[in-house]
């Protein structure tokens, strides 16, 4: 098994940083990194985000379910819409793909590629996902609404 690189874990700390600033005010502050076998999520929310080109694999922000919801009413200025469930879903899937975005961006170059699926949310601590056999480096952010996990597990594509 491939060690992650520490040069594809930069882009999502410094655009999830930026990200939530920008798009819900919430201040993060990178308050620990640890390395994993796999990309298992620690929280009650989960957004999975693949990546494919020349790196491939998988990105999952986590979160305690207030902490979401408090991070998605920040986003939503629609007083009737602030505690719709499936809004506030929308809302902390669409920071998910935002960062992903950015950072694979900043990945790519101009002959290198990669691209994203659309965010899948997993809601619930009893479920069972096969997540992919990939070392993840965990961040974890602290902000003003609770612990921000963010699991890189990205690889070089092997050519077959």
């Amino acid at each position: 098994m491939k060690t992650i690189k520490a040069e594809y874990v930069n882009p999502f700390i410094s655009n999830a940083i930026d990200v939530f600033d920008q798009l819900a005010g919430v201040e993060l502050t990178k308050s620990d990194m640890k390395l994993k076998a796999d990309p298992t999520p620690d929280n009650d929310i989960s957004i999975i985000v693949g990546v494919a080109g020349f790196i491939e694999g998988q990105v999952i922000y986590s979160f305690k379910e207030h902490t979401a919801e408090r991070i998605a009413q920040c986003m939503i200025n629609d007083d009737n819409k602030r505690n719709d469930p499936e809004m506030l879903k929308s809302a902390i899937a669409e920071l998910a793909n935002i960062i992903t975005g950015r950072a694979t961006i900043s990945l790519s170059g101009q002959s290198k590629m990669l691209s994203i699926t659309p965010p899948t949310i997993v809601v619930g601590k009893d479920y069972n996902i096969q997540f992919i056999k990939i070392h993840t480096i965990a961040v974890y952010f602290s902000s003003r609404f609770g612990t921000i996990e963010i699991n890189v597990a990205l690889r070089e594509r092997e050519e077959k």
